[in-house]
């Protein structure tokens, strides 16, 4: 026991100590819990400015411009005379798109023919197209549902019977857990629990390549005491206790702060991460023998986020992914923490309905563990069987 204390304190002295590790396992928690979802906090991009080239410049034309300028997603920013025009302007990135109608749109509609607009959208930002032409298209519809209701009611129809007609089967879309279908709920929420994950990864990381780094220059063995078990324990727990903090901070203050939907307890909440950090810690330990260098943990574990968030599964569904690249993913406790941390806490799971995942994290906390041991027993000798 007294080792294990004695362990523990080093561990924190390690960590509250070095500027570096501070900065990477509490400043960055704290940091991009509010800087992160900074870029997406109103969620929707709206009022996205549109090019108007009315060739046709009659009352149809006219209320249809209206239209579209009424949509939320769009706003009319300005008339060009051209396609040119509009085309420089796109370029520049002064507009988002540009809806051109043709002469003869009024008279085509008058006389019952198919009238056609056209559609020139900013493909380089998939957000700027998806609201541009989501925009046109809802508002060109709706122009045009109002005009066969009104040739329905011309010919002797109900209004009741003409809207029936037109439109005999409504759709309701109704999104149950991102409402906004914003992206700041689509995206923060599995962000923060991977960063709880890779801030582990590196800061255990720099640790112990500091470590081994002033063992080797010194030639002595490091301050830690007693066996790969009981280090692996001591400093666990260290970690352990720091990263509840987080994970209290984290749901308490950032996700209200940003008005994220949280459908779970924190007793759940808690309950559920314990496993996932205990299995991040393990990992760490046991890829920390692998840098032999400060930097080296960072510039590894950076890298390596992406392809955690791409293996997770809440970004492409898994189903669509190869089956080497899914067993792999099944090593990462990112992938399954993501996976029953969004559905607890955003689709308002019981913690029964995630309990798979939560076992599959203690699986991966006792795998881990051994490979840690291993580790850790390497590395215990490294520096004095260097130097003999």
């Amino acid at each position: 026991m007294k080792n294990f204390l004695h362990n523990f304190l080093t561990e924190l002295r390690a960590i509250f100590g070095d500027n570096g590790v501070l900065l990477i396992m509490v400043a960055a928690v704290i940091v991009y819990s509010f800087v992160y979802p900074l870029p997406y906090a109103r969620e929707v991009l709206r009022e996205v400015p549109l090019a108007v080239i009315d060739q046709d410049n009659t009352a149809m034309s006219r209320q249809l411009i209206r239209m579209v300028d009424a949509s939320d997603l769009v706003r009319v920013d300005r008339r060009a005379q051209g396609l040119e025009e509009a085309r420089r302007l796109i370029s520049a990135g002064n507009q988002g798109g540009a809806l051109v109608i043709p002469a003869g749109f009024e008279a085509d509609i008058l006389q019952g023919r198919a009238a056609d607009v056209a559609a020139y959208v900013d493909a380089a930002y998939f957000l700027t197209y998806r609201q541009v032409m989501t925009g046109l298209v809802k508002a060109v519809r709706t122009m045009s549902a109002g005009i066969q209701i009104r040739r329905f009611e011309a010919q002797g129809w109900t209004a009741e019977k003409a809207m029936v007609d037109r439109s005999p089967l409504n759709f309701v879309d109704r999104p149950l857990f991102n409402p906004y279908l914003g992206y700041a709920t689509y995206i923060v929420p599995a962000v923060f629990l991977l960063l709880l994950q890779q801030t582990i990864l590196i800061g255990v990381g720099m640790i112990t390549a500091t470590r081994l780094e002033r063992a080797l220059a010194e030639n002595v063995e490091d301050t830690l005491r007693g066996g790969p078990g009981l280090r692996i324990l001591s400093r666990t727990a260290a970690c352990l206790a720091l990263y509840e903090i987080h994970v209290l901070f984290v749901y308490g203050v950032a996700y209200p702060a940003w008005g994220l939907p949280q459908l779970a307890g924190l007793g759940n909440i808690f309950l559920f991460l314990l496993p996932y950090l205990l299995a991040s810690i393990m990992m760490a330990l046991a890829l920390a023998g692998l840098f032999k260098t400060r930097e080296t943990s960072i510039v590894m574990i950076v890298w390596g986020s992406m392809l955690a968030v791409l293996v997770s599964g809440f970004s492409w569904p898994v189903e669509s992914m190869p089956h080497w690249v899914r067993a792999f993913a099944m090593l990462l406790p990112s992938t399954w923490g993501i996976t029953g941390g969004l559905r607890l806490t955003q689709a308002g799971a019981s913690f029964h309905q995630v309990q798979t995942e939560w076992f599959w994290l203690w699986g991966l906390t006792g795998f881990y563990f051994v490979l840690a041991w291993l580790s850790v027993r390497f590395l215990q000798n490294q520096p004095l069987r260097q130097a003999d």
